[in-house]
């Protein structure tokens, strides 16, 4: 539905429509804006941690013994053992990659945070 057909609808202004579709485009942004900037290092910390999670498993799948009478062995091949294998790598490069970002998005974050204090002085001086 246009603006103008719900304003039509509610019996306002288009222009009455307009604006209270731009501040909750802008009370939107912000609410993601706020969410990211404070679940952005929980977010990193529970990622890595996950991804070692998943690491140690590969390498407790990968060291298991093929030929042992154990039950577990029996149930992995050597296909289990190089998907491990494969799975292990692609978890080291995902967490060279989050380890190497991280200090840059935490710097961009700080600069937002400079950013919004130099707006607010600016407003309110």
């Amino acid at each position: 539905m246009k603006g103008y057909e719900i304003a039509k609808e509610l019996g306002v202004d288009a222009s009455t429509v307009s604006r209270d579709i731009h501040y909750l485009i802008a009370q939107s942004q912000n609410y993601l804006n706020s969410l990211a900037k404070e679940t952005l290092p929980f977010m990193y910390q529970t990622s890595i941690e996950g991804i070692k999670n998943v690491l140690k498993e590969c390498w407790n799948i990968y060291t298991i013994e093929c030929n042992s009478d154990d039950i577990k062995s029996k149930d992995v091949s050597w296909f289990h053992k190089i998907a491990a294998l494969k799975l292990a790598k692609e978890c080291n490069e995902a967490l060279f990659k989050l380890t190497a970002e991280g200090p840059y998005v935490m710097y961009v974050r700080l600069l937002e945070e400079r950013l919004a204090r130099i707006e607010a002085r600016e407003i309110n001086p």
